[in-house]
């Protein structure tokens, strides 16, 4: 399992979130050289101060989670919060109610606003798609337009719906995605056999709420 730690970020955005929980999670980042851990918005400063200001993890949080509709405003103002709190990668929830009526060409706008405005603080911009709600067109739609907005990751889903993990659906996204362009996948309930599978198919980071034992 050694070799997967660089890959695999710790995700602790689920409801019931506990302070020891993160905590654990932290010392894994720091001890076992995680990739990083995403945290809600709420606890972006302290765990900032707990990792230092040059710890090369990732200390991720998402905006607009988990169904993305918010207004784009509103997303601005999460981002401007946590880059202030010192995070280094902003997650952004499509808004998939955008997409499925006649306001999908806002999201293209959206995602240029948002991902110009992390990029100004020279930190990375991750869009998350809640893709098993999607089809095929509508996903290989707004992975262009994440690309266009000049996104560095691509997140297949939020992890919110109780999803199983599907190991061909998972390589299948990371080549729908531009090889210039890094893939995120939420990996719960994957076997060691199938992290290192999306390794080798080129996924870069391994989302997962807890490491084995």
């Amino acid at each position: 399992m050694n070799h997967l730690f660089p890959y695999i970020e710790r995700t602790l955005i689920h409801p019931d979130v506990t302070i020891s929980e993160q905590y654990d999670a932290l010392d894994e980042v720091t001890q076992l050289g995680l990739a990083g851990m995403t945290v809600a918005p709420f606890w972006v400063k302290k765990f900032r101060r707990e990792l230092g200001e040059t710890h090369p993890a990732m200390l991720a949080t998402v905006v607009g989670f988990p169904f993305g509709y918010q207004r784009t405003e509103a997303k601005q103002s999460e981002i401007e919060l946590a880059l202030a709190d010192g995070a280094s990668e902003i997650e952004v929830v499509l808004n998939t109610s955008a997409l499925f009526s006649s306001s999908s060409g806002w999201i293209k706008i959206e995602l240029a606003k948002l991902v110009s405005l992390v990029h100004r603080s020279e930190k990375f911009a991750t869009v998350i798609l809640e893709s098993s709600l999607l089809d095929a067109a509508q996903t290989q739609l707004v992975i262009k337009q994440a690309t266009d907005a000049g996104v560095d990751f691509v997140k297949n889903a939020t992890g919110a719906l109780p999803l199983p993990f599907l190991l061909d659906q998972a390589v299948q996204f990371r080549t729908l995605v531009p090889r210039s362009v890094g893939v995120k996948i939420v990996a719960d309930g994957a076997s060691e056999s199938q992290l290192e599978a999306l390794v080798a198919a080129g996924v870069e980071r391994l989302s997962i709420r807890a490491t084995a034992p």
